[in-house]
C-alpha cells in the first residue's frame, strides 16, 4: 500500500510560505497575516494553496500537522514567537 507522502518536497518551501505557514501555527487569521505582512488577504490565501498542493493534503490543519509532524516547524519556536510578540504589544 502507498504511503500518502508530499508530491514535493517540503523543503522547497518559499520564503513567503514559510512566514505563513510559522503565523498561521502561531495562530494568527488570514486577515491578521495580512496586516502583518503588507499584503492582501488573497495573497495570504494564495500562499496557503500552495502549501496545501506541496504538501498534497487537504486543509491547513493538516499542513501545520504535517510540518510539525516532519519538523519543518517547532511547537517551541512557535510558542516563542507568538508570545514574545504579544509581550511586545503589552510593553
Amino acid at each position: 500500500m502507498a504511503s500518502k507522502e508530499p508530491k514535493v518536497n517540503p523543503r522547497v518551501f518559499n520564503q513567503r510560505e514559510r512566514v505563513i505557514l510559522n503565523l498561521i501555527a502561531e495562530g494568527y487569521e488570514n486577515r491578521e497575516i495580512a496586516d502583518e505582512l503588507s499584503i492582501s488577504e488573497r495573497a495570504v490565501m494564495k500562499n496557503q494553496i500552495n502549501l496545501m498542493r506541496k504538501l498534497d493534503v487537504p486543509d491547513m490543519s493538516s499542513v501545520i500537522d504535517h510540518a510539525l509532524g516532519k519538523g519543518l516547524i517547532s511547537t517551541y519556536e512557535v510558542l516563542e514567537s507568538r508570545f514574545s510578540k504579544l509581550k511586545t504589544q503589552v510593553n
